[in-house]
């Protein structure tokens, strides 16, 4: 008895502090999605590494890109796609294919990370707890770990915020198949001057491509 009694003291106070840091990871994630949604037009400029090591030989794929966000409605371009959801619809664009893919968006085609979802896709299925922080480049980032859930393709998510700002800084996701996919933000523009046309498809603007609706 003598020593359980520790031990159930010990029990307890690990609780205390798993439910502790759930809670504040939480917090830091909605603070986070509360100051980058209250910008009026955001624009994010990213470098975005996709990579395996357990395959032969080993995958590394980098690229940038910029996403443009106002609403539910993003554009995301990078080196290989350009990519448009408008309300119910999203538009892949392939310049190099010239060719242009139209589908009805579906939110739960959404899996893990993606420009629909950046700001919003742990609010569902994920558990969290507080990480680790460091300093990068004077700025102190503040980890947060997410678990799902229920996935059979994601193991972990770690999100890196700005503890002075709470803007987010990076998003790293591990899947269960080896695969890490890392988005490291380099430049956010919180009231971006974009053309008229920035959320809207128009395809005058796509001569000799080909539309599949």
């Amino acid at each position: 008895m003598r020593r359980l009694f520790p031990l159930l003291i010990a029990a307890f106070a690990g609780q205390l502090l798993l439910a502790q840091s759930h809670t504040e990871a939480k917090a830091l994630l909605q603070e986070a999605t509360k100051t980058m949604k209250a910008y009026p037009a955001l624009e994010i400029s990213f470098t975005y590494t996709f990579e395996n090591t357990r395959v032969e030989p080993p995958i590394k794929q980098e690229q940038k890109g910029t996403l443009a966000l106002q609403g539910e409605n993003y554009r995301l371009k990078t080196d290989l796609l350009e990519q448009l959801r408008v309300g119910n619809k999203l538009y892949n664009i392939y310049h190099e294919d010239e060719e242009v893919q139209v589908n009805t968006y579906e939110e739960s085609d959404e899996a893990g990370l993606s420009p629909a979802r950046i700001l919003s896709f742990y609010e569902k299925g994920y558990s969290y707890k507080m990480g680790g922080q460091e300093t990068v480049n004077g700025r102190s980032i503040q980890y947060v770990i997410l678990k799902p859930t229920a996935s059979e393709e994601i193991d972990k998510i770690m999100i890196g915020i700005d503890a002075q700002s709470k803007e987010v800084y990076s998003m790293k996701q591990w899947g269960t198949n080896g695969t890490v996919t890392t988005l490291v933000v380099t430049k956010l523009v919180k009231n971006a001057k974009w053309p008229a046309n920035q959320f809207k498809f128009v395809k005058a603007d796509y001569p000799g491509y080909y539309i599949s609706e």
